[in-house]
């Protein structure tokens, strides 16, 4: 039997409805406070320490994370993630060496920059006061290294430049868990992704605390940790270098 017009317009706009109801997600925009410790060498035996050498010091970058959450059986859900690392460095340098900058003695000037976007697909194991998320993401970096020695007895315009680009993909385990304390707003939560294979060792986590005002609109913050280890982004580049710091972030669960 056919269904009426008017009855079927109330039926599809009643669907529509519950599934808006059922779907939901969460967004996330932030900064994370990042000091680096850590090595690094390009075409050479020798390595460079990041803070000491490169005179990396705490920046600031930003970080965001989209989650869609659906009630379709068997079909993972969705996190989306952007974030940033970068440093700038200068100071004087005492027998140097970054590729073809051999044993120089000068001033230095230096950056790094390093982009990494997720996509990751997740179950929740649990949902309830306790949350537990586990996952697959698939991340993807693009990075450069970009150095410049002046010898002391030199001008500027005799600088010896390196520049090293690099990019990869690195399949990461994924897991979140969450406890929301009861008859409260707030909630505290691990989240974090891991990738360790041959020459290269990529994890992050985060440690957090979270607290949610009217229309679930909040505020999050807590300590970051991100780790990067690896002979295999660039021919001749070795990196090994961590991130750690606090962070804070607005947050939209709706």
């Amino acid at each position: 039997m056919a269904i009426p017009y008017r009855q079927g317009l109330i039926l599809v706009l009643s669907s529509v409805s519950l599934y808006a109801d059922i779907i939901g997600g969460e967004l996330s925009l932030g900064f994370f406070s990042h000091t680096p410790s850590g090595t690094a060498s390009y075409q050479s035996t020798l390595s460079v320490d990041a803070e000491d050498d490169l005179y990396w010091d705490t920046e600031q970058d930003m970080m965001l994370k989209a989650y869609i959450e659906h009630p379709v059986p068997l079909l993972p859900n969705i996190k989306i993630a952007y974030s940033t690392l970068s440093h700038e460095g200068s100071g004087e340098v005492s027998g140097f060496t970054w590729g073809d900058i051999v044993n120089v003695s000068g001033n230095i000037d230096d950056s790094f920059d390093l982009g990494m976007y997720d996509l990751t697909l997740y179950y929740e194991l649990l949902d309830n006061v306790v949350e537990a998320d586990v996952g697959l993401t698939l991340r993807y970096l693009d990075g450069s290294v970009d150095v410049a020695v002046t010898p002391f007895s030199s001008s500027p315009l005799h600088a010896t430049y390196e520049a090293v680009d690099f990019t990869a993909f690195a399949p990461m385990l994924y897991g979140k868990l969450r406890t929301n304390i009861p008859s409260t707003d707030i909630s505290l939560q691990f989240e974090g992704n891991v990738f360790s294979y041959d020459e290269t060792t990529l994890f992050d986590y985060e440690i957090s605390a979270r607290y949610l005002f009217s229309f679930g609109v909040g505020l999050e913050a807590g300590y970051r940790y991100a780790h990067l280890d690896s002979t295999e982004l660039e021919d001749g580049l070795i990196i090994d270098v961590d991130f750690r710091g606090p962070f804070a972030a607005l947050v939209w669960d709706f």
